[in-house]
């Protein structure tokens, strides 16, 4: 397992790890940006609406790439958030619905240790 603790102003060492580690788990290269888009979305969530720092984590799991970002804010999610996508206006609010699109699978548990956002590629992902 690889972490990093971040800022907002760090976030662009979030794309760099993120894209790091993705080469190093032998990630399908025509994935690796959708992971890194993937990724950046819920990080910048996390220290835009989270907690000033957060930390990500990334590690291989039966074939799969998992990157969990972990804040210590708390929300009440509405249902399914980002199940569905934002009206063609919208400024903002894109960020799990983008992930939804380009993960196998996004888990979001939340509670007052904080909130993390689990996300998962599969070996079998496709194209988006």
């Amino acid at each position: 397992m690889s972490e990093m603790r971040f800022t907002a102003e760090q976030l662009p060492s979030v794309r760099r790890f993120t894209e790091a580690l993705a080469r190093r788990y032998k990630v399908n290269e025509g994935l690796v940006g959708d992971l890194v888009i993937a990724v950046n979305e819920i990080a910048t969530n996390a220290v835009r609406h989270g907690s000033p720092h957060a930390e990500l984590s990334m590690w291989t799991e039966d074939g799969s790439v998992i990157a969990e970002i972990h804040d210590s804010g708390t929300w009440t999610p509405a249902d399914a958030p980002g199940g569905t996508p934002p009206p063609p206006e919208a400024e903002g609010g894109m960020g799990i619905w983008v992930a939804r699109q380009i993960c196998s699978a996004v888990n979001i548990r939340t509670g007052i240790n904080g909130t993390v956002v689990r996300l998962e590629l599969s070996p079998t992902a496709r194209y988006i």
